[in-house]
């Protein structure tokens, strides 16, 4: 009906909605580039939840979009729900990233760059930053650098208008409210891919369902 103007449809931040959307290879590579401000010459795509198992006694993973491109790896991650750990989090999916990384006969040095980000609706940190980059240095002497080629990246959607990059600060605006900003091809091209999708709420529990209103600014 045209008076009804909300609408109810699995959101982008839904776990099997974002592995749908982020699962096509050029939606990949643009998102990691935006987030990091980087380029990568080609994504290539590992998995849609990517699971590795360190071992039998091991605590297995299940990552959400796991890829590679340019001699560096990219997990990327949709939280939706507060993760109050999200620090211990980051710290064992790095560890099992670099163990299904370093296979048998290589070498510590033949470690790849590793990127893990966390798209998170709301702020894990509570600190009402739209973006937290974490990477381990020296406390004695921040300026060492000890090139364990890794970084984490936590994005906080609620923030968004808090971010001064302006491609940025329109995928979190859409991360958190599904608002698409006006002129962005990236987040125009996800959306698309969201509405277009036959996921719907059926099968989906509540929790992951979220109200948009269309044309809202």
């Amino acid at each position: 009906m045209a008076a009804q103007e909300a609408t109810e449809f699995v959101a982008f931040s839904n776990a099997r909605m974002f592995n749908y959307v982020v699962s096509k290879e050029d939606v990949c590579q643009k998102l990691v580039e935006r987030i990091l401000g980087i380029e990568v010459d080609r994504i290539e795509f590992e998995a849609e939840e990517h699971s590795i198992q360190p071992g039998l006694q091991g605590h297995g993973v299940r990552l959400d979009v796991y890829a590679r491109g340019g001699g560096k790896s990219f997990d990327v991650e949709m939280q939706a729900q507060t993760e109050f750990y999200i620090g211990c989090r980051l710290r064992y999916y790095q560890s099992v990233i670099d163990y299904d990384l370093l296979r048998k006969g290589m070498e510590y040095g033949d470690l790849p760059f590793s990127y893990i980000i966390f798209l998170c609706v709301n702020d894990p940190l509570g600190s009402g930053l739209p973006v937290y980059t974490v990477a381990p240095q020296c406390e004695e002497m921040p300026e060492c650098h000890l090139e364990m080629r890794c970084k984490w990246l936590v994005l906080n959607g609620s923030a968004w208008a808090q971010e001064e990059d302006e491609g940025l600060r329109a995928l979190l605006k859409y991360i958190e409210s599904g608002i698409v900003t006006e002129g962005d091809e990236l987040v125009k091209q996800i959306d698309r891919l969201v509405l277009g999708s036959k996921q719907r709420r059926e099968g989906e529990g509540r929790d992951d369902i979220r109200k948009y209103r269309r044309g809202k600014c």
